[in-house]
């Protein structure tokens, strides 16, 4: 695997000390006055490259905002919004609306995307055995909206739909060499020339995060099952299901250890776009993010965060998982590991709104990522 290598270039950094808000609350929870919402804009200009993409350009811009109780001087919990666009020298684009928010009260969750991409990503075939001799390339490009809303059962537990709709269209695949077809061709494995994705899903959550962008005590549990399929439009037929669990624990003042176990179970015909994923910039930080393809992924990390300097924070973090078909698939022998360590710039110091910049190892290697927010 070719190691992919991310710089995003904060110009006017020592700007966002001054975001526009209504009121700063000295905790996560109460503000002093009278303030109807905390609030703020964020604008991030982005620099980086990657060796399928070439040089990179584009900005991004994060809104946030807390509400005020009716009935008292407490907030909600820190809700977000993120536009983001860019666009390469290889011809490649994304735009992206990205949007996690709570209502008053916390009485409703609402979550959602909109996106436009025209990208290229790797495949290697379907398994926890590929090898990076088979390596191919394929383009394509994508419409895509998501839409989830969530209600507050009390105890900090929400219920509610989700709907997905993507659209993968002018799919192309590149020979792995002159004598080789592609083994998305070959196989001709769903998706391979793109095609509708459409579903809905049940979504049950708890969420007892102190914050939502960076947690230091609390516990997150997400549990959801969709169906994909005709009965929504969809060109693909299958089932999905996700567990995800997260507990984080202050050891000392701003020093937290923070653990996250994921898994994402399939049946049915899965587009390739869609199939488990061992590796990315969330968990298994040491591979690629479609490195290791299969019907199911099942995975497990810990992480310790912690301050260095003024803005700038430290992270260190170990995980293990792997794809697979059925259970018996999973080995020691095959089992992936990642091993790495970030650093943490501060967007805005007072919500807990970071970049991150990670460089996890695995068995092949390293990958390097700068995103934003925390990987869970």
């Amino acid at each position: 695997m070719k190691k992919h290598l991310y710089f995003l270039l904060l110009l006017s950094c020592w700007g966002f000390c001054s975001d526009t808000h209504a009121q700063t609350a000295p905790d996560s929870t109460v503000a002093p006055g009278g303030a109807t919402s905390i609030k703020g804009l964020i604008p991030i200009p982005v620099v980086y490259y990657t060796p399928d993409t070439r040089l990179g350009l584009g900005a991004a811009v994060i809104g946030y905002i807390r509400l005020k109780s009716r009935t008292d001087s407490t907030y909600t919990r820190l809700s977000t919004a993120r536009l983001l666009a860019d666009y390469t020298l290889n011809k490649q684009m994304d735009q992206q609306l990205e949007w996690n928010g709570f209502t008053r009260e916390e009485k409703f969750l609402l979550r959602g995307e909109l996106r436009h991409r025209i990208y290229t990503d790797r495949f290697y075939g379907i398994g926890n055995e590929t090898v990076l001799e088979d390596e191919g390339k394929y383009g394509y490009s994508l419409v895509g909206l998501r839409f989830a809303a969530l209600r507050n059962l009390g105890h900090q537990m929400f219920l509610g739909l989700d709907y997905q709709l993507t659209n993968y269209y002018s799919v192309s695949q590149d020979s792995i060499s002159e004598n080789r077809e592609s083994i998305l061709s070959s196989q001709r494995i769903p998706g391979y020339k793109g095609g509708l994705n459409s579903g809905a899903g049940l979504v049950f959550l708890i969420d007892t995060r102190d914050n939502t962008a960076f947690a230091s005590s609390g516990i997150m549990f997400e549990a959801s099952a969709y169906r994909y399929g005709s009965p929504f439009g969809g060109d693909f037929g299958y089932q999905n299901i996700n567990l995800s669990f997260s507990k984080y624990k202050a050891l000392r003042p701003e020093r937290v250890l923070a653990f996250n176990a994921v898994v994402n179970l399939n049946s049915g015909e899965v587009p390739v776009m869609r199939l488990a994923t061992a590796g990315g910039d969330r968990i298994l930080r040491g591979y690629a993010r479609n490195r290791f393809l299969d019907d199911n992924f099942a995975g497990t990390q810990l992480e310790y965060r912690f301050p260095l300097y003024r803005r700038l924070g430290l992270a260190t973090f170990a995980g293990i998982g792997d794809v697979f078909n059925q259970t018996s698939d999973l080995s020691f022998s095959s089992l992936k590991y990642s091993i790495g360590s970030g650093l943490r710039y501060a967007l805005n110091k007072e919500q807990k709104l970071n970049i991150r910049v990670d460089v996890g190892y695995g068995r092949e290697g390293s990958n390097f990522y700068v995103v934003i927010g925390e990987a869970f």
